[in-house]
């Protein structure tokens, strides 16, 4: 019994010994290895004293505030930031120009007046003492120039701003004084209709431009004209004159309507082209060269 025991007691004394010169022969790698579950075999108050100290909170309002960028405001007001990026004309300047103080609106203040620019600071008021609330027409300040007429009180304010046209539609009554402003310059402030929008061409392929040579719009029965408008113009209102001026061989064939008809309505004298082209006998006797040159237009000679 004693000598088993003693038999088993060396053979563990061995083993162990064994054990030691193997753990002292272990690669590198492999003691490495091991070290975690050594380590895991630490008590958990050990491993956390031996931890490093966690780097306190940072406080997310300790920053310096510095002022937005464009590219900032449109961050939360696209809506605004593209419409005066695409339509802000002479307001395409920095947000913060206007804007002053931001981020500032309590709803329990109400103080949406108090923070908001005030148009007249940099405008005064471009039109007068009549029209004070701008936003009236410029319903957005960050497009100024989209004005739309159906929150626009057309028909009293045009004139404050265009008292030129008003002035001729007052002086020169026609059609064109009996209509709103707005019939001609409808949706958009700014836009210029064609005149063929209501009115037919005179003939086919008559130029626009041509209408406004002779018709003035806001004044259209002041007619006038340039030396250059076409006879095909005059045709228009004017048609058997244009008929017999166009067939005639005689040189008035070759001169252009204005030519004689220097102003609308004007009738010319002969003289003041053809001066006294006959006899001093003649002409007493035929003071007027229509009795014998019948159309001036096409001057037909009737003889006896």
């Amino acid at each position: 019994m004693k000598r088993g025991f003693k038999h088993s007691l060396f053979t563990a004394l061995v083993l162990l010994g064994l054990m030691a010169v193997a753990a002292c022969t272990l690669p590198t790698s492999e003691a490495k290895t091991a070290e975690p579950a050594v380590a895991a075999a630490q008590p958990t108050e050990l491993r956390a004293a031996r931890a490093p100290a966690p780097e306190p909170a940072r406080d997310p309002y300790d920053v310096e505030i510095v002022p937005l960028t464009l590219a900032q405001c449109g961050q939360c007001h696209p809506t605004y930031f593209e419409a005066i990026r695409d339509e802000g004309g002479k307001h395409r300047f920095d947000c913060r120009e206007c804007h002053e103080v931001f981020h500032a609106y309590s709803p329990v203040r109400q103080n949406w007046d108090d923070i908001m620019p005030d148009c007249a600071s940099c405008h005064t008021l471009p039109h007068g003492e009549k029209l004070t609330d701008c936003l009236g027409c410029h319903i957005n300040p960050h497009a100024p120039l989209y004005i739309p007429y159906a929150q626009t009180p057309v028909a009293d304010v045009c004139a404050d701003c265009h008292g030129g046209p008003a002035a001729e539609l007052a002086q020169f009554p026609s059609l064109h004084t009996e209509q709103d402003c707005t019939l001609c310059h409808y949706d958009q402030h700014g836009y210029v209709p064609s005149c063929f929008e209501c009115h037919g061409p005179h003939y086919q392929g008559q130029p626009l431009v041509s209408c406004a040579e002779c018709h003035p719009v806001h004044k259209p029965l002041e007619m006038t004209f340039t030396a250059t408008t076409g006879a095909r113009t005059c045709e228009a209102c004017h048609t058997t004159a244009y008929t017999d001026w166009e067939k005639t061989p005689s040189k008035h064939g070759q001169v252009n309507c204005t030519v004689c008809h220097t102003d609308h309505g004007l009738i010319p004298t002969c003289a003041s082209c053809h001066g006294a082209p006959h006899s001093a006998n003649l002409h007493e006797r035929f003071p007027n060269c229509l009795t014998c040159h019948l159309n001036v237009h096409d001057l037909p000679v009737r003889r006896r």
